[in-house]
């Protein structure tokens, strides 16, 4: 099957190529009428379902060079599409190629504007395409894919003229610094060396004037010429052209490149390149299409409809192949994690089977298996509920480290649902005992400080306020819950009843002593 289907139309023949492969493999000329159209379709039976590319080689075509000022996105098409309205009014076949921006200060945007001014040449030869069901890629003019040819040819100049002869004329066409400026078809060469000498002397005249008005060649400067001579012809007559505008001072540079050159640099067979000289193009085209592309969206419908369905295929195609990558890892990670369970499962089987071996010689144990486990169970138990005093006794030491008058003489801690009550505490102080914790509150740490205040000279008030602001900074630690003092060394409550000997009192006591009972959180 074709991969491309190239077609290269004038008004002298039409030339047809098919590429497969990578390379051109077939040949075929036309006559511009019924009969060439029909063979032509016979042509396409046998090419298969393959994309068209076609280029035109006319008189009838129009090449301008325009700057318009810069913009970008929908105001710059607007822009362009009024330009072309304004030039070419009677075809459909326009194109705006961008060349890049001005050099000045408004940086603006430069186009070649080019156009077939008679959709006439090619329309015929369009419908059989489309009538056998080939999508249309492109309609481009010989001119822009002439200037693949320059590094394929290894022509790197700043001006140069470039001369190939054809079926239907010579092909002028002017490049600077390797842009497309211009391009014109003349008439056919003739055969006689002296009738073609005069008659390229002239068009290359014509030419450089015609080059001269649009400031793009100047008389006086020198040109470049560089014939392509396909058909090794040229050679004595391009001799002559150069040694007379030598000696008239035309400033004419003439360089011929010989049939051997040109099928060795565009890898082209010599059978096909003595079919025409428009074949070196379809190799071109074939390789490189040109990005002045001047068919319609209306031509290229088709090869539009053709790029959204290879992209829909190449899609499909990734998420198939990705499709099948997951399925074949999924497979292997499935039989490797079978092998894995198949190892662990030995590795278990060959354990179970140690251990059973290891424990035949223990000796008999006293109790059964099902005690050990109770009596592991209470002693996880035992351990989850164990609290150290440790804590309890850093909060005690913190509140009294600042109070050396405070003279502690027990201290006592518990760990329980009930506070802490030492033996030996008063009535009193298991009555002003807080009330114990609930269940639902659980266990919690609590203890006890008894001291008194040393040296105590009878100030009760001052033993007292001590005293308080022990508690006061025991309250105040986040890890206590509740502190009360049960006993100071005064009962200042005025709610007790005055009772007491006054013989008592004749001789003050030496210590005032104190108790504290202090309750931690349940976090603690």
């Amino acid at each position: 099957m074709a991969n491309k289907i190239l077609l290269c139309i004038s008004a002298a023949q039409t030339v047809a190529a098919l590429w497969y492969g990578g390379r051109l493999q077939r040949y075929e000329a036309y006559t511009p009428d019924e009969d060439g159209l029909a063979a032509f379709g016979k042509f396409l039976n046998s090419a298969g379902r393959a994309l068209a590319y076609v280029a035109a080689d006319t008189v009838e075509e129009d090449y301008r060079f325009e700057t318009l000022p810069h913009a970008t996105g929908s105001d710059r098409a607007s822009l362009v599409d009024r330009k072309i309205r304004q030039y070419y009014r009677g075809t459909r076949f326009v194109s705006a190629l961008p060349l890049g921006r001005t050099a000045d200060k408004r940086r603006d945007d430069k186009y070649l504007f080019s156009a077939l001014t008679n959709p006439a040449l090619v329309d015929p030869w369009l419908a059989v395409l489309v009538e056998h069901g080939h999508p249309i890629a492109g309609v481009y003019l010989v001119s822009t894919l002439t200037t693949a040819l320059l590094p394929a040819l290894n022509i790197n100049l700043p001006r140069v003229l470039v001369a190939a002869p054809h079926r239907s004329g010579l092909r002028l066409t002017f490049y600077r610094d390797g842009e497309l400026y211009s391009s014109r078809l003349t008439r056919v060469i003739p055969q006689d060396n002296n009738d073609a000498a005069r008659m390229l002397a002239t068009e290359l005249s014509h030419t450089r004037m015609y080059l001269s008005t649009l400031n793009l060649d100047a008389m006086d400067e020198p040109l470049n010429v560089v014939f392509l001579d396909y058909d090794d012809s040229l050679a004595t007559t391009v001799e002559h052209i150069a040694a007379e505008a030598q000696a008239q001072g035309q400033g004419l540079e003439c360089t011929c490149i010989s049939r051997a050159t040109l099928t060795r640099q565009l890898q082209i067979d010599p059978q096909h390149l003595d079919l025409a000289m428009e074949t070196i193009y379809l190799r071109v085209m074939a390789n490189t299409p040109p990005l002045a592309n001047l068919a319609p969206a209306t031509i290229t419908a088709g090869y539009r409809l053709f790029q959204r369905k290879a992209a829909l295929y190449a899609a499909s195609a990734t998420i198939g192949v990705a499709g099948l990558a997951w399925s074949g890892y999924n497979v292997w990670h499935t039989h490797d994690l079978t092998q894995q369970t198949a190892d662990a499962a030995r590795r278990t089987a060959n354990a179970q089977s140690q251990y059973k071996e290891i424990t035949r010689t223990f000796p008999a144990a006293s109790t059964s298996s099902d005690n050990l486990i109770k009596a592991v169970d209470v002693y996880r138990h035992v351990v989850k509920s164990i609290r150290s005093p440790q804590p309890f006794l850093q909060i005690v030491s913190r509140a009294i480290e600042s109070s050396p008058e405070v003279f502690l003489q027990e201290i006592g801690w518990n760990y329980g649902s009930d506070l802490a009550d030492p033996a030996g505490a008063s009535a009193a102080a298991r009555s002003a005992k807080p009330v114990a914790t609930t269940e639902a509150e659980g266990l919690r740490q609590s203890g006890t400080l008894t001291g008194e205040i040393r040296p105590f000279q009878g100030d009760f008030r001052a033993a007292i306020a001590s005293i308080n602001r022990v508690a006061a900074r025991l309250a105040q630690d986040p890890a206590v819950s509740e502190v009360k003092v049960v006993k100071l060394p005064l009962n200042v409550n005025p709610e007790l009843p005055l009772s007491g000997d006054t013989r008592d009192a004749v001789d003050l006591p030496g210590s005032a002593a104190f108790k504290i009972t202090i309750l931690l959180k349940p976090t603690a």
